[in-house]
């Protein structure tokens, strides 16, 4: 990804993380999608390749689970997030590398996977499909990545770290409050929206 690109991403989360005690404001939501923005921006300006719409399509599904997150819409902000994790699933299976590409990652991905159905499922009440459905599309989702011919940094990474954000959004919601839990959220997030975005665009070495 192009430096300039870089920079604005994480100018723009720093000033929404910095602006986080304050987000009642009514431009909160703006401010958070910034960040998706502009990669969305790189990946436009970006040589074709297979995948790029994939990708577009998946940033603005995030996008607009990030603004109906804001808004307190639980249910459809992970409706929205569920079909965002869709299409970067297909992105990794346009890049398919085989079953037995880092296999051990993938075993220790199910058994975490499990870990977090097993803790959950007490707690989640009415929420019990749609929590399980994002579990089962982001699970498949990291194993998809793993699968793939991206390579681990950043791409693969990335998949990981964006189920490590929507674990401290399980946790925090359902088991127990998290310290700073809004900033473990959204730094991870963030970090996981980039890592994914620079990877694909540096394997395809379109930007």
């Amino acid at each position: 990804m192009k430096p300039l690109y870089s920079g604005l991403f994480l100018i723009f989360s720093i000033i929404y993380l910095a602006l986080l005690p304050f987000d009642s404001m009514a431009i909160s939501w703006l401010i958070k999608i910034l960040p998706i923005i502009t990669l969305a921006v790189a990946v436009v300006g970006s040589a074709d390749f297979s995948g790029k719409t994939l990708l577009l399509l998946a940033l603005a599904f995030s996008a607009c689970g990030d603004v109906l997150l804001q808004l307190d819409y639980f249910v459809p902000g992970v409706g929205a997030f569920l079909l965002a994790q869709l299409h970067y699933g297909v992105f990794f299976v346009r890049n398919w590398s085989s079953v037995t590409t880092r296999w051990p990652i993938s075993v220790l991905l199910l058994i975490y996977m499990l870990v977090m159905a097993f803790l959950l499922t007490p707690h989640l009440g009415d929420l019990v499909v749609p929590v399980f459905a994002y579990l089962v599309v982001i699970g498949f989702m990291g194993f998809l990545a793993t699968q793939s011919n991206m390579p681990l940094l950043w791409a693969v990474l990335g998949a990981f770290v964006f189920i490590l954000s929507d674990s401290f959004i399980a946790i925090d919601r359902f088991l127990r409050p998290l310290p700073f839990s809004d900033y473990l959220i959204m730094v991870t997030y963030y970090g996981a929206q980039w890592m994914i975005i620079h990877g694909a665009l540096k394997k395809f070495k379109s930007a």
